[in-house]
């Protein structure tokens, strides 16, 4: 690890530059406290949700007004408009300079945010700071940077208290979740999987109460829940103007979660947008009857263009107040009801509140307008030297300001949580968010032509897949060695809920796995990729006994049901093989967990040599032994026994699967194999149109 010499923290403090003084207190000093007043009361129980949605109308004239400066936004091409505004950021150079003088664990700008909330408002209770110990929870935490940046917090300030955390998110590991409201990269929750809930279904989605239980029961279990803290959020890229009303349902759920977990005396931390919404309004009426101190605040880190606020709750009340109204709470709980009515009714909340909430908004309202407002302009005079230079000024002051205002200092190795395996660390996130051109242009597409949308799809494949030599089988076959008879095989089932499609995966770059969707999502073009003859493969090149072809998935069944029945087949045909021969798989999905872990078994226990050639094929090689089919045997009984909802989602921990060049190979193959039904698909649907 990186060690910082000493005397840099014995400095005098830094001395502020006075051209910058006001700046730097505004930007540091982004807050709201509610003044809760004692003739507030909690509505009686028979009113909540007895109303229709309704509107306030000063929160709607600064939503009207926000979505305005926004809409200037809307045909800036996204890559280039935020490399634009990363370069304005006057907390740009933040993690950067943490980096090199603190390097901690996991840094990301996550990172930074929870450690201003946890320093600025001391969010350590007094009682886990008396106990020495305490349990936190995290809620939609991937990729787990809140945690890291709490264990360092806790080391630097409360070394003396044991810890223990518990974590939840959408689970990377199961293909049924949609990319666009997921974090995959799983490089933290990867070495730290026995702290992650995914909840009885395995999909992570706190949205269902079961697994909201679930997650409530582990984490209760481990002591005193003193800090709970939620980061959830959902894409809204395609409906900017409509983000608070996206993702209040789900913020509804991390609070009813956190209430529930939360220890009398606790710390809540969770993410906010826009408080313009009446779900957002009666949500923080609820939540100031519950702590004693209710603030918002917006990092300096967290961009200041966008809508994102923390609250920071301090002192938990105990949830004694709401014990007769949670079955009503668990009725409306990730249902159409949430949406569809309001949780107070208007006339019930105080007008002080309301008064309140007007204030706050306004505050945290101008100041997105303002900095969009100073990125346009800037936008337009980003070649002025002078400009340019004060921007850089600021960003140097900024990131300075920070390490004191915190008192920022590294930790010594064996105070980290995986006690320094992520610096060594390398590992490549393939599916990252990922979005191309403007508002306009995206919106625009759904209004395409077939023949337009056709070369839009031609041209992301030439410029986003083809030209992106990444991870691909260049040569005719790859060969790999793996067999090991002495391995032991440990079937550890995951079970969970059936997948109905593949939506991600780990085993893939994404671009090449959203033009594959993008194509499939249109009827018209199924219609004419599936109706072709059927391919007749010529096996003798590759010197091959037997051949194994698995039918196209045509999405007229749910992937669950498709992905046993090839199980099935294959594993008969495994069965039928003699000692010595070779086969050879056609059109294998290798995108699930579930038919990797096939895959690594007969790899690794059955066969010499795996070849994944370059024309989507796989040649198994020279059987050696049959007798590992008897695992494949176990998973077929562990299948066949499950409920039809539920499902085998994996029989191999992810740590075995997910690394080394077993892993590496997998998603070659992938990569391959959908960049050629691409093109196929493409050029036959271009001989049709």
């Amino acid at each position: 690890m990186f060690q910082t010499p000493e005397n840099i923290y014995k400095r005098p403090r830094f001395n502020r530059n006075d051209d910058y003084h006001e700046d730097l207190n505004d930007l540091f000093n982004k807050k709201f406290q509610f003044r809760f007043d004692s003739e507030w009361n909690l509505p009686h129980m028979d009113t909540w949700y007895s109303a229709p949605p309704w509107k306030v109308k000063q929160l709607d004239i600064l939503k009207n007004r926000l979505n305005f400066h926004k809409s200037q936004l809307n045909d800036f091409n996204i890559e280039e408009w935020s490399c634009h505004t990363r370069r304005r950021n006057p907390a740009g150079e933040v993690c950067w300079k943490i980096r090199c003088l603190i390097n901690p664990e996991f840094l990301t700008q996550a990172w930074t945010k929870f450690y201003e909330c946890a320093y600025t408002y001391n969010i350590i209770p007094k009682e886990a700071v008396a106990d020495r110990r305490m349990v936190s929870l995290h809620l939609c935490e991937a990729p787990g940077a809140f945690i890291t940046s709490l264990n360092h917090y806790l080391k630097l300030n409360h070394p003396e208290i044991s810890w223990k955390w518990v974590a939840n998110t959408l689970n990377p590991y199961y293909e049924g979740n949609s990319p666009s409201n997921m974090i995959s990269d799983d490089r933290f929750m990867f070495h730290t999987l026995e702290n992650w809930d995914f909840g009885t279904d395995n999909t992570g989605n706190l949205m269902d109460w079961d697994n909201s239980q679930a997650l409530i029961k582990k984490a209760t279990s481990l002591g005193k829940v003193m800090l709970v803290t939620a980061d959830g959020s959902i894409d809204c890229l395609e409906k900017p103007d409509a983000q608070e009303e996206i993702t209040s349902p789900l913020h509804y759920c991390e609070i009813i979660t956190a209430l529930q977990a939360l220890y009398p005396g606790g710390t809540f931390v969770f993410k906010l947008f826009t408080l313009f919404e009446h779900s957002t309004v009666c949500l923080l009426y609820l939540i100031n009857h519950l702590f004693e101190e209710v603030n918002i605040y917006k990092p300096v880190t967290s961009r200041q263009g966008n809508s994102e606020v923390y609250a920071v709750c301090l002192r938990y009340k105990g949830l004694s107040s709401l014990e007769n109204v949670l079955p009503l709470l668990r009725t409306v709980y990730g249902s159409e009801m949430y949406g569809s009515t309001a949780i107070f009714p208007v006339e019930v909340i105080p007008e002080s509140f309301i008064k309140q909430i007007e204030e706050c908004a306004y505050y945290f309202c101008s100041i997105q307008c303002q900095v969009i407002n100073k990125n346009l302009q800037a936008y337009l005079m980003q070649n002025i030297p002078d400009f340019n230079h004060e921007v850089k000024k600021i960003r140097s002051v900024v990131a300075t300001e920070f390490l004191w205002q915190y008192d920022l200092k590294p930790l010594d190795t064996d105070q980290e949580i995986l006690k320094g395996i992520l610096h060594e660390e390398n590992k490549l996130n393939l599916n990252p968010r990922y979005h191309r051109g403007s508002y306009t242009e995206r919106q625009s597409y759904d209004k395409l032509t077939l023949r337009e949308k056709l070369d839009y799809l031609n041209r992301f494949l030439q410029t986003e897949v083809l030209s992106n030599p990444i991870m691909l089988i260049n040569e005719s076959v790859r060969w790999v060695q793996l067999y090991d008879e002495s391995e032991e095989i440990r079937l550890v089932f995951t079970h969970g809920k059936r997948l109905q499609r593949i939506n991600s995966s780990k085993f893939i770059f994404a671009p090449i796995f959203k033009l594959n969707q993008q194509i499939m999502a249109e009827k018209e073009y199924r219609d004419i990729i599936f109706a072709k003859e059927k391919q007749i493969y010529d096996n003798f090149k590759y010197e091959v006994d037997e051949s194994c072809c698995f039918p196209e998935y045509q999405l007229t069944e749910d992937y669950g049901a498709y992905e046993k029945r090839c199980f099935k087949l294959f594993l008969c045909k495994l069965k039928g093989l003699s000692v010595g021969k070779s086969i050879l798989v056609q059109n294998f999905n290798a995108l699930s967990h579930f038919n990797v872990s096939v895959l690594y078994i007969i790899a690794k226990q059955c066969f010499n040599m795996i070849g994944f050639t370059s024309s989507n094929s796989i040649i198994f090689k020279d059987l050696k032994v049959k007798a590992a089919l008897k695992y494949l045997d176990i998973v077929q009984f562990e299948c066949d026994k499950v409920e039809s909802h539920r499902d085998v989602l994996n029989f191999l921990n992810v740590q075995i699967t997910n690394e080394g060049d077993f892993y590496k190979n997998i998603v070659f193959y992938n990569n391959t194999f959908y960049r050629n039904k691409c093109f196929e698909y493409l050029s036959r649907i271009e001989k049709v149109l």
